[in-house]
């Protein structure tokens, strides 16, 4: 005679995949519409959401956060990520978590491994968005490059100075071209970019 296997204990019993998941979702889309966190796990957030299939539309209508707002922070996280594991110095990290996103997101255009040292330099700098934003491709650049121009180190500072310097080259008004040779000289960080930047001051003949 077979015995009746007993019948599960519901106490014990294996939840269903597709219900926990589900309750995960809708954990995740309640904390994005309380804005629980800080912005570096909004992103990971909307992230997790899209790629359960929801469309940057669905999640702006569950969430609030819209389209473009969940591109900039996902993202920006991926961007906070490699930043940190790249050794970004503690106090950019901390400054970073809670504020920031949009710099980072400018930042995107830099290889992963130069991402730390760009964000330690807007940080120690004061930067906002749109003054990294005026500098990144600077900073691109240099990266990139075995050589920097003659005159110039391969240092941030140098990138950005560098940048200043050719557009208050191509400045005819003096006034613009006294403000763009003090940005530059605010960022030059070896001698020899300095020496070339003042040079400015006295030459108006470039």
């Amino acid at each position: 005679m077979t015995a009746t296997p007993p019948a599960p204990d519901s106490a014990t019993s294996i939840p269903d995949p597709d219900t926990t998941a589900q309750a995960t979702i809708d954990t995740i889309k309640t904390q994005l519409r309380r804005k629980e966190g800080n912005w570096v796990g909004w992103g990971k957030a909307c992230h997790t959401l899209q790629k359960t299939g929801m469309s940057p539309q669905a999640v702006f209508e569950a969430t609030g956060f819209e389209p473009i707002q969940q591109n900039q922070l996902i993202v920006a996280s991926q961007v906070f990520d490699s930043m940190a594991s790249g050794g970004v110095s503690d106090k950019a990290k901390a400054h970073y978590e809670v504020r920031g996103s949009d710099s980072l997101y400018e930042f995107r255009i830099l290889p992963n491994d130069s991402r730390a040292a760009a964000a330690d330099f807007a940080f120690e700098n004061g930067l906002d968005s749109e003054q990294v934003k005026d500098v990144v491709k600077a900073l691109r650049d240099f990266t990139y490059s075995d050589t920097p121009p003659p005159g110039f180190e391969k240092t941030m500072g140098d990138a950005a100075a560098y940048h200043y310097w050719r557009l208050a080259r191509q400045q005819g008004d003096l006034q613009a071209r006294s403000r763009l040779i003090a940005q530059s000289l605010r960022f030059a960080t070896s001698t020899s970019a300095r020496s070339k930047v003042e040079k400015l001051l006295v030459d108006f003949s470039v």
